[in-house]
């Protein structure tokens, strides 16, 4: 059992965890950004060209200067309609549409060799896309090609002995030890050393190939091996693999994988290291049975003779099995249970792992078998972007105690395991578990955690005062925005009250939990620059259409017309109080959520 294993079904989503590296992403996060052209037109990613353009056609009759007749509006109106034509003629634009929605608005300005143009809008954005990688290729290439381990393991159990072993057998006994601190860590010995190391190469688009070297030295002896692999990608559904080792003992293996539909898929796998016997193999189906969860049996056929074809062959160890198991995975779990039932052994094993504070992740397992019992505890903590620390504890019986250490970085991986106990030693455990948890909460609770806090908010004002300008300017073009917006607004108001339908009473966007001061008269005017939401009833009643409104989701809601960030750095949210059929409705949601009204609270994930 390894505690370390995270790679299993679906692993927990990265996300940069280091004070650095939030940091990092934070100033990514906040740092201006171009008007997104769904929201400016109001329209979701999935919207067709017709949906665009009646959306276009609305918005013109509001925001052509031509509409206007005071000169102050007019002026605004140019500069608003000149920035809704542009989002209407790339979202119109099949190909322009496609390297912004794969791009971005930067990818506009960019040279794309794509041809020939006779292609569909799926086959462009696979293009661009593989264009994009081939720029950054040549950046995290070395990052991903090369993977290494190199493996220590430590015998520590006469370290924790405190008596000496009898010199004849056990005809003299033993005594206690003499010395020092330093004379126990004296009898540490080094049992085993391995060491692996792989390289990943491609010969096509469909075709590539890893060589895996492997030394392993114990008690002066030792050996190695090197493996060859072959991968090749039949189809978007399916792909196989053959490899074999090119010296003794010369294992081969061999691997075919199928989707048989967007839920089931179906593997098998061959191994053997002669070919006067037939290969073991092991089948597994799976299918997934939630969004999340996947399940899945596999069948172990051990050795075994087929006619002539492996008699008189000797026989290894390995046994035929079935297995049965689940395992799933979300922003903040990992977890997966198998059971087993074998002739050489059968077992039931569950392990969980959960993202733990802010940097780390704790891993349990246990496994139950005809051979004994096995449970581990595992801390994993990212220190940057590139490197990972964890130490684990693993402990039953037989087995004893054992602990493992692991740092990675860039593909390089060193593991130490050090054995402390051949027997099962609760005061081992107690000291390697608990104790290290209990101090590495309180420090994460009491220490890093109010520093990380005071780090983020000292960048949040950094940032706040660094794009000042940009902001101010958003706000300008907002309450230009609303200006405009207003004419029409009371209309659709008028007009919707007169057929009880959607009035807007009021809208509210920003840091909703200063609402309570500004009920109580203590947050003032929100249109000032430094209050932490805006009045935006005037922008979302223009936003109904026939007694409805809809605001697709997955961006900001700063980009509607007529919005802009009130509080940089903070989450926020929407509050929409209305009128609908002579009642009162309200419905809060957050910054990126979709809304719909006059559904009462309905939001749209």
């Amino acid at each position: 059992m390894d505690p370390y294993d995270f790679t299993q079904g679906t692993s927990i989503p990265e996300e940069p965890v280091d004070d650095d590296a939030q940091l990092r992403e934070l100033e990514k996060e906040l740092a201006p950004r171009s008007v997104d052209y769904y929201m400016l037109l109001n329209v979701s990613k999935e919207a067709t060209e017709e949906e665009i353009k009646e959306s276009y056609k609305r918005l013109c009759r509001i925001f052509h200067p031509d509409k206007q007749t005071d000169a102050e509006k007019k002026r605004a109106a140019e500069t608003k309609f000149h920035t809704i034509q542009k989002a209407y003629e790339v979202l119109t634009n099949p190909q322009s549409r496609v390297i912004y929605d794969t791009l971005g608005e930067q990818g506009l300005s960019e040279k794309w060799q794509v041809g020939p143009r006779l292609k569909t809008p799926e086959e462009m954005r696979k293009e661009y896309e593989a264009q994009a990688r081939a720029k950054r290729e040549a950046q995290v290439e070395n990052l991903v090609r090369s993977k290494g381990e190199f493996q220590l393991s430590v015998d520590a159990t006469q370290v924790f002995n405190p008596y000496e072993m009898p010199a004849f057998g056990g005809i003299i006994p033993p005594k206690k030890r003499q010395g020092n601190v330093l004379d126990a860590f004296s009898r540490v010995e080094l049992s085993q050393l391995t060491m692996r190391h792989s390289f990943e190469t491609q010969f096509g688009p469909a075709t590539g190939a890893t060589f895996a070297g492997t030394m392993l030295a114990r008690n002066g002896m030792g050996g190695g091996n090197v493996v060859g692999t072959v991968r090749h990608t039949f189809s978007p559904l399916m792909w196989g693999e053959f490899g074999m080792a090119l010296m003794n003992p010369r294992v081969m293996h061999a691997k075919l994988f199928r989707n048989l539909d967007s839920d089931t898929f179906v593997t098998v796998d061959a191994r053997t290291p002669t070919l006067y016997r037939p290969p073991n193999l092991t089948f597994t189906i799976g299918r997934r049975l939630w969004h999340n969860i996947t399940g899945y049996m596999n069948y172990k056929t051990g050795d075994y003779v087929l006619g002539p074809w492996g008699q008189g062959y000797p026989i290894a160890h390995n046994r035929s099995a079935v297995a049965i198991g689940f395992g799933g995975a979300n922003k903040k779990t990992q977890y997966s249970c198998e059971l087993q039932t074998g002739i050489m052994q059968s077992y039931i094993s569950i392990d969980y792992t959960y993202k733990f504070l802010d940097n780390t992740r704790i891993r349990a397992a246990v496994l139950l078998s005809t051979g004994g019992v096995t449970a581990s505890l595992g801390s994993d903590h990212k220190l940057t972007e590139h490197s990972r620390f964890g130490v684990a504890m693993e402990s039953g019986y037989p087995t004893g105690v054992t602990v493992k250490v692991r740092v990675t970085r860039l593909g390089q991986k060193i593991v130490i395991p050090i054995v402390l106990s051949t027997e099962f030693n609760a005061g081992l455990v107690f000291w390697g578990t608990v104790v290290p948890a209990t101090i590495v909460v309180a420090l994460d609770q009491l220490v890093l955690k109010p520093r990380r806090k005071r780090k983020i908010a000292e960048k949040i004002q950094e940032l706040r005062e660094q794009h000042a300008e940009f902001i101010e300017n958003r706000r300008k073009e907002a309450q230009e925005a609303q200006l405009l917006l207003s004419d029409s607004s009371r209309r659709k108001m008028t007009a919707e009250a007169s057929k009880d339908g959607l009035v807007i009473v009021e809208a509210l966007y920003g840091n909703l939990s200063k609402l309570s001061e500004r009920a109580n008269g203590h947050l003032g005017d929100t249109n000032k620059e430094d209050e932490p939401i805006i009045d935006v009833t005037i922008a979302i009643q223009a936003l109904v259409n026939d007694s409805k409104l809809t605001i697709p989701g997955g961006t900001s809601k700063s980009n509607i017309m007529g919005f802009c960030d009130p509080c940089l750095g903070e989450k926020k949210k929407l509050l929409i109080r209305y009128k609908f059929q002579h009642r009162q409705h309200e419905v809060i949601v957050d910054d990126t959520s979709a809304v719909a009204c006059p559904l009462r609270a309905h939001v749209l994930e």
